[in-house]
């Protein structure tokens, strides 16, 4: 009986022992996950403080759709990855008109809405992408492939100048593949043709942005004195200069391409010599 009255403090000490132990084992686990924690928030703390909320689509949005407030949302991105004219908020957005097709997603921003919606569905401009430009250059029947173009054919420029020094003439080549976008005052239309609430019957045009069609009535203008291409700021620089050049360059000539012909060729100039009899060109 001795020696069991003996044995019981010592059973009761290493129980207190385990629990204290324990206490001491959770605590300092405890201790090492909330280091661990700020550890990896230290690693990452960089990435998630250098975001800025931004508005982006909820949703696909079509070209001159009025935005509404269910259409935005505001989302955290990346300050490397903000786009020049961000909106911070939804509420400046909402009610401006959308200028160019927005995927869900994307960020909204000043080059893509307007101050004022498009009126008229037929506008040229919104047959033109981004970055591209509508110029004019002076036709007659002969230069513009017999008066037979159409809006939506597509064109190779070809510049005729005048070599005074070697009495001679040089065809040259200078654009190929060029998109008519209106033959006088005949001119594609947008596809989609959208409206103000976002509606098109053309689900596939409109995945693929705003891009012309040729109206179903267009006629064949022979006596139009311009001829409407879609060129790139540079190439409109190309032609302004040369029609401006009156006394050195003879005439801009416009050659039909097949459909579906993007071929761009290494073209050579070509030098000739008038005979007498060849006829003043337009």
């Amino acid at each position: 009986m001795a020696q069991l009255a003996m044995e019981q403090p010592a059973s009761g000490g290493r129980s207190r022992l385990l629990v204290i132990g324990a206490v001491v084992f959770a605590a300092i686990t405890a201790v090492l996950f909330v280091v661990a924690l700020q550890s990896r928030g230290g690693e990452g703390g960089g990435s998630v403080a250098a975001t800025a909320d931004v508005v982006v689509a909820s949703r696909d949005i079509g070209a001159n759709t009025i935005i509404e407030a269910d259409m935005v949302r505001m989302e955290a991105v990346a300050v490397d990855q903000l786009l020049t004219g961000a909106y911070s908020a939804t509420d400046v957005v909402v009610g401006l008109p959308v200028r160019y097709p927005l995927q869900q997603g994307e960020q909204v921003t000043s080059a893509k809405v307007g101050l004022s919606a498009i009126a008229d569905e037929k506008d040229l401009a919104l047959v033109l992408e981004p970055g591209m430009r509508a110029f004019a250059v002076v036709a007659t029947e002969i230069t513009a492939v017999g008066g037979l173009l159409l809006p939506g054919n597509v064109v190779d420029v070809i510049a005729v100048y005048q070599d005074d020094e070697q009495r001679a003439y040089r065809a040259v080549t200078i654009l190929q593949g060029i998109e008519v976008l209106g033959v006088a005052q005949e001119a594609q239309e947008p596809v989609p043709a959208t409206t103000l609430d976002g509606t098109s019957g053309d689900e596939e045009a409109a995945a693929g942005g705003i891009r012309g069609q040729r109206p179903d009535e267009v006629e064949r203008q022979p006596n139009a004195r311009s001829v409407t291409l879609a060129v790139t700021p540079e190439q409109a620089q190309i032609l302004a200069g040369l029609q401006s050049q009156n006394q050195n360059v003879a005439a801009l000539w416009l050659s039909l391409r097949p459909l579906d012909d993007d071929d761009i060729r290494d073209l050579r100039d070509t030098d000739f010599v008038p005979f007498e009899f060849l006829p003043p060109l337009p």
